[in-house]
């Protein structure tokens, strides 16, 4: 048998009700294993099996029902410990100086993500009229081909860039902070992938943001993620200084993570 643990919460979370299945085959309940201050959601199953997109789906969607009853923070989707007891000896027990604070400083608070991008041909038919590579008939030369292409892709990344700092401009003033999922920057990368931390009470406006911007810019593809668990906002709620810092970063650098995970991690999982 193998113990999946989901998230952490405090010791006195109300569990989920009614128990949504875990992952695995078969699939177990989720359930809390309380521990002093503290309490892992967890579901006990006979085979993990190969973790793949439904799971995942699920795995998000416990984190989902525990986040109603008050702040989780997630551990990495797939981590798995051998029984009951070693959750709480060897994730729950290390952690009960430290947490609970953590854990009480993501009170009230929820994460939103936000992935957005824009068609190539698109970008290209508004950065290529009025260019200076309007009516340029590429040369022969590879070389040349070479300098012109990295020359357009340059102005559909400056273009990104313009339009994820709009982006950002607009709906920075309803968060707390927010940092970068993904890298940005490169001719491939998205017009934004990124994360908000927001107070529950301004979900609605935040919203209703995500639907104008929607509006005003039907080019775009919008993926938008949330509530959630503050994943990417675990370590440090109010951002730390730096990609992530609302004052200073633009949209172009850092990375983002599926869940939280402490230094001592002692169980197996796999990262989504």
């Amino acid at each position: 048998m193998s113990v999946i643990i989901y998230g952490i919460t405090r010791s006195g979370h109300p569990a989920p009700m009614p128990p949504p299945p875990g992952i695995g085959h078969p699939p177990g309940q989720v359930h809390l294993v309380r521990f002093g201050p503290l309490a892992a959601a967890v579901s006990v199953t006979a085979d993990v099996g190969i973790l793949g997109e439904s799971e995942a789906v699920r795995h998000l969607d416990i984190l989902q029902r525990l986040l109603a009853g008050g702040p989780v923070l997630p551990l990495r989707f797939g981590t798995v410990a051998p029984d009951e007891a070693a959750v709480c000896r060897e994730v729950l027990a290390p952690l009960a100086d430290e947490m609970p604070d953590r854990l009480d400083a993501l009170e009230g608070l929820v994460e939103l993500h936000l992935d957005v991008e824009e068609d190539e041909r698109s970008a290209l038919t508004e950065v290529l009229p009025g260019s200076p590579f309007v009516g340029v008939t590429p040369s022969a030369d590879l070389d040349a081909r070479i300098r012109l292409g990295q020359q357009v892709a340059d102005l559909v990344i400056a273009r990104r860039q313009r339009q994820a700092d709009a982006i950002l401009d607009l709906l920075r003033p309803l968060a707390l902070s927010d940092r970068p999922r993904r890298p940005h920057g490169g001719a491939d990368d998205p017009v934004l992938s990124w994360a908000f931390l927001l107070r529950d009470a301004a979900v609605d406006a935040f919203d209703a943001a995500v639907a104008d911007l929607r509006r005003a810019c039907p080019y775009f593809t919008i993926e938008y993620v949330g509530p959630l668990p503050a994943i990417d906002f675990a370590e440090d709620p109010t951002g730390p200084p730096g990609a992530g810092d609302t004052a200073d970063a633009d949209a172009f650098g850092g990375t983002g993570r599926w869940g939280w995970s402490s230094d001592s991690d002692i169980w197996e999982g796999n990262d989504q």
